[in-house]
């Protein structure tokens, strides 16, 4: 008790420590104030709602078209196959010649095939005479008939020696089997070939087949002899007319029909084999067809479906397409126009998810 009296009268007596205590003090309370743990807020958590965009089911004026996405094909085309085996003497057939039709291509050794020809010949000219003197000596009663028909054999059998041995002979050169461009050459000159050789490949581009694959549904519209219109992205701006000169009569397991288009290839615009083109064939006239957005479509074409927003949740839809336009699709039955559908955010959507549409003008409801 005495010592706490000393203190405070200490305190009293001298003032600069006592303001240095109290600052002391102050400096404490005031730290921890600073570092005091803050006041946790509970805050209520809206609904979990996922954001999305959409766009109406909408009635337009449309054309009966269809466009589809073309592989173009040569003519014709072949590998070319030496029927004669030797040695290569020359070669014709640069890649990137034109060659007519009968051309020599390459030459192979035909000296043997030669000899064989000749002696073939000469044996099938001497039984010719031989039928002519004795078919005189049997009119004439001079020699029996047997004997007459024996040359008449020999003569049969020289002639089918002499046809194959020509024949062999001239396999000795390699034709080109059609007019066309030598696109790839397999030997050089000195070369040992044996028969049945791939020796060369040509392609006939004079005309071109685009073969395309068409949905059952659409196949109707490709007759044999349809014209039909034909694009390019190496072209572009410029239009082709082709007519349709085959159709499959069976459907693959995707249900399209393989269709081939034959096109007069034009020199200045030249298609290539392989080069992807577009095939569209239009309607005469425009027709009034419900329409909704491609990319609304939550599977593929084959199982439509998108998702309708009613009362500010998602609703799984099938609905059956029709024609297909490059951003709509042709509603034939499932929706009704003026319904909103999801045109993205999709993906993250489950049949009765709650939503949020952004991007909606002022003055649109809410769906």
């Amino acid at each position: 008790m005495k010592n706490d009296r000393t203190i405070i009268q200490r305190l009293k007596e001298n003032k600069l420590l006592s303001v240095i205590l109290v600052l002391l003090l102050l400096l404490s309370l005031f730290w921890l104030f600073q570092h005091r743990e803050p006041r946790k807020v509970l805050v209520q958590k809206p609904l979990d709602l996922i954001p999305v965009t959409v766009a109406p089911v909408s009635k337009a004026a449309v054309r009966d078209s269809f466009s589809t996405v073309g592989t173009v094909e040569a003519f014709r085309e072949a590998d070319i196959f030496s029927e004669s085996a030797g040695q290569v003497r020359k070669v014709s057939a640069e890649p990137g010649s034109h060659k007519k039709a009968g051309e020599t291509l390459f030459i192979v050794d035909d000296e043997l095939a030669a000899s064989r020809q000749r002696k073939a010949d000469a044996h099938y000219r001497q039984t010719k005479r031989d039928v002519e003197r004795y078919k005189t000596l049997y009119v004439e009663g001079a020699v029996p008939l047997s004997a007459f028909e024996a040359v008449q054999l020999q003569n049969e059998e020289a002639q089918a020696e002499f046809v194959a041995a020509s024949r062999k002979f001239n396999d000795a050169k390699v034709k080109a089997p059609f007019t066309g461009t030598v696109t790839s050459r397999f030997v050089e000159q000195g070369e040992l070939l044996h028969e049945g050789l791939k020796v060369a490949h040509m392609v006939d581009m004079t005309k071109v087949k685009i073969i395309i694959f068409v949905p059952e549904r659409e196949i109707i519209k490709f007759v044999p002899g349809t014209a039909l219109t034909v694009t390019s992205d190496t072209y572009p701006g410029q239009r082709f007319i082709g007519k349709v000169s085959a159709v499959s009569d069976k459907s693959g397991r995707d249900h399209t029909c393989r269709v081939e288009v034959l096109l007069q290839n034009p020199q200045n615009a030249a298609f290539r084999s392989g080069m992807f083109t577009r095939v569209i064939t239009t309607g005469e006239g425009h027709r009034t067809a419900l329409l909704v957005p491609r990319i609304a479509l939550v599977s593929g074409i084959r199982k439509p479906e998108v998702f309708v927003v009613r009362n500010g949740k998602s609703v799984l839809t099938p609905f059956i397409a029709g024609m297909e336009l490059q951003k709509d699709l042709e509603v034939l039955d499932g929706l009704k126009e003026g319904e909103s559908v999801v045109t993205s955010g999709q993906t993250e959507l489950l049949n009765g998810s709650a939503l949020l549409v952004i991007g909606q003008k002022k003055g649109q409801t809410a769906p």
